[in-house]
């Protein structure tokens, strides 16, 4: 068995690929680990496919599962989960907008016997590296999410102040207990993992995390994007509600097969970047 796999969904991710890439996989050869890179590709409309098998030829960790369509980041990232091999599995995005430390903290928070591992934003020693002419941008950013965050809370009955971080670590059979439950295959998954962990007393460790933000969107965007996320949200507390998520249903029915453990909404994924608009 590996020690880590780093999973990452990857739907146009633009001429930024392969440099972001390359020096993901330089850092990780730094750990000291071995380990695999697991890229699944979402039904591009762009070149990304075609990078990613060129990288895969000078990066041997490199693993380069297609969707044969757009399915949506919750479902690429459960299907690059369940390939995992590694003892530690982490997902991130592809935009790798969480600094390389923050992987190796994570990492090292697993080793120590932490089953599930959050970037949390929201902490006092977060870090924001923000070009000036985004500073507008963050601020309206961190105020749909913190109200985000308080819907999510209140709806669901969970703790985690963070929810849509995009760097996640898990222990391997916690991880395979975990993401065959996972429904959504949109950008909402996340709230089922933690809705799944509390249903299995499984606890989380957060940590704090150094972001960089490099684009933008209007406040438009951003709101249609709030509001957007609503029926889901309503799919999911549907679910809680006749407890899909517990632990008598997990036994009972076992682990499914991916194909058939999620849900068939929300399958078209915005651009690379936007993948946790609210922060």
């Amino acid at each position: 068995m590996l020690d880590l796999s780093i999973v990452v969904g990857c739907y146009n991710a633009g001429n930024k690929l392969e440099g972001r890439l390359l020096e993901l996989s330089t850092y990780l050869k730094t750990l000291g680990c071995t380990h695999e890179l697991i890229v699944v590709e979402d039904g591009s409309t762009d070149d990304s496919y075609a990078c990613l098998k060129s990288l895969a030829t000078i990066v041997p960790e490199l693993v380069v599962l297609r969707n044969e369509r757009n399915r949506g980041k919750g479902f690429s990232i459960c299907r690059g989960v369940d390939y995992a091999s590694g003892r530690a599995i982490l997902f991130t995005d592809v935009d790798l907008a969480y600094s390389f430390e923050n992987i190796a903290t994570a990492l090292e928070c697993l080793r120590l016997g932490h089953p599930i591992v959050v970037g949390n934003r929201r902490l006092p020693e977060s870090i924001y590296t923000v070009n000036n002419t985004l500073v507008k941008y963050i601020y309206r950013r961190h105020l749909l999410g913190m109200a985000f965050n308080l819907l999510v809370r209140l709806l669901f009955g969970l703790d985690i102040r963070d929810t849509q971080s995009g760097l996640k670590g898990f222990d391997n059979a916690v991880a395979k207990r975990v993401f065959p439950g996972i429904r959504n295959s949109g950008f909402l998954f996340d709230i089922e993992i933690f809705i799944i962990a509390k249903e299995l007393g499984l606890p989380v460790q957060e940590i704090a995390v150094h972001v960089t933000y490099e684009d933008d969107e209007s406040t438009a965007t951003q709101l249609g994007a709030f509001f957007s996320l609503l029926p889901q949200l309503g799919q999911i507390k549907q679910r809680q509600l006749k407890r899909e998520y517990s632990e008598e249903r997990f036994e009972r029915l076992g682990a499914r097969h991916l194909g058939e453990s999620i849900d068939k909404v929300g399958t078209t994924s915005p651009a690379p970047t936007d993948s946790s608009r609210l922060a």
